[in-house]
């Protein structure tokens, strides 16, 4: 009907018959209008029939696809990320045989549930770090991880490709201890033991389509009574790409003029989003802050970006710096405060070369 708003989160038949099968997928997953039960109910099959198939198939793929990559002289790389979503398929089945078991030995315990997802948690995102050092051959090193505990932290961490999402899990959650409160978007909904495990968990899954008044609500809850935990947040919101990095300062222009030129200066990172991370600095008033930066991930925003076989045998270098509750900057300067140590971050990525 003519002048109708749909409803938020709904899917318009005019939208899907103009993308991609993988794209109305992923849009079917993620919408607000489909309930859990059903959205599990079509990604959890389809990640078994995967599984079944590409290890059923697999005397047939591996020769055609090794023989692609003696041609392509690309690293084998498209070996490699086969052999890799292999193993994140199988890494999903068994975290979801376990997801449903820590549900049928933990009834009406809460606190013990909570305990033992923390603890699946890192084994599955440890398990895909590790998948993807082994395939694509990466080396990694870290500074400052010494300052990783204890909490309460929020966690403020640079976002620059697809795989760049295990760096937390394996680094401070699995190395350290530290148990974590995601903000992730809704797409990633898609893979169904973020799913299953994130409603059991203190995640929240933003829609970046929503009312900006009830995300950032929600969003404020993660950052009360943190205790020992802490919030893992993306402030940038997404990868960077030169693209959204011009979208991104043509909205800053309109809300805070004054930080288009420090934003302008950037090279490798987007200007954070506001929204969220002042939200977060105010609910968790207490909580000192980790800024997360890393280098050599960079270019590889998206799936098809990894094909050059650029990313086969990098090094990736992790820097941490922990900012006291005490030193943050009140009110308005807040913002500024988060551009500074933003450009930070893009100066370490940016030394690199």
């Amino acid at each position: 009907m003519v002048g109708v708003r749909p409803q938020r989160g709904a899917i318009r038949p005019t939208d899907l018959r103009r993308r991609s099968w993988l794209v109305q997928a992923i849009a079917f997953s993620h919408s607000t209008s489909v309930s859990p039960v059903w959205r599990r109910m079509m990604t959890i099959p389809t990640y078994f029939l995967l599984w079944v198939l590409l290890t059923t198939l697999a005397p047939l793929w591996i020769p055609a696809v090794f023989l692609v990559g003696v041609f392509r002289r690309c690293s084998f790389v498209i070996l490699r990320l086969l052999m890799f979503f292999w193993a994140y398929l199988a890494t999903e089945l068994v975290g979801l045989v376990a997801a449903a078991g820590i549900y049928l030995i933990t009834p009406g315990n809460a606190e013990r549930r909570e305990a033992l997802f923390f603890r699946l948690e890192c084994w599955w995102g440890n398990a895909m770090f590790e998948w993807l050092c082994l395939f694509l051959s990466l080396s990694t090193s870290i500074e400052g991880d010494e300052q990783i505990i204890p909490g309460p932290v929020l966690v403020f961490i640079r976002h620059a490709s697809i795989i760049d999402t295990t760096l937390p899990v394996a680094f401070l959650s699995n190395a350290k201890g530290l148990q974590l409160r995601y903000v992730f978007k809704r797409e990633l909904l898609i893979d169904p033991c973020l799913d299953v495990a994130g409603h059991a968990s203190h995640y929240y899954f933003i829609d970046r389509g929503g009312s900006a008044h009830e995300e950032l609500a929600n969003i404020r809850k993660l950052g009360k009574n943190l205790g020992e935990q802490g919030v893992l947040l993306y402030p940038e919101g997404t990868r960077f790409t030169e693209r959204k990095k011009r979208i991104a300062i043509e909205r800053l222009a309109k809300t805070h003029p004054e930080l288009v030129p420090l934003a302008e200066s950037f090279n490798h990172c987007l200007p954070p989003k506001p929204g969220a991370a002042l939200t977060l600095l105010n609910a968790a008033p207490d909580a000192d802050v980790l800024i997360v930066a890393h280098r050599g991930l960079e270019g590889m925003a998206e799936v098809t970006d990894l094909l050059s076989g650029a990313v086969v045998g990098k090094k990736v270098q992790i820097r941490i710096w922990r900012i006291n509750a005490a030193d943050i900057p009140k009110g308005d300067d807040r913002l500024r405060w988060l551009f500074d140590w933003w450009k930070r971050v893009d100066d370490f990525v940016h030394a690199a070369g």
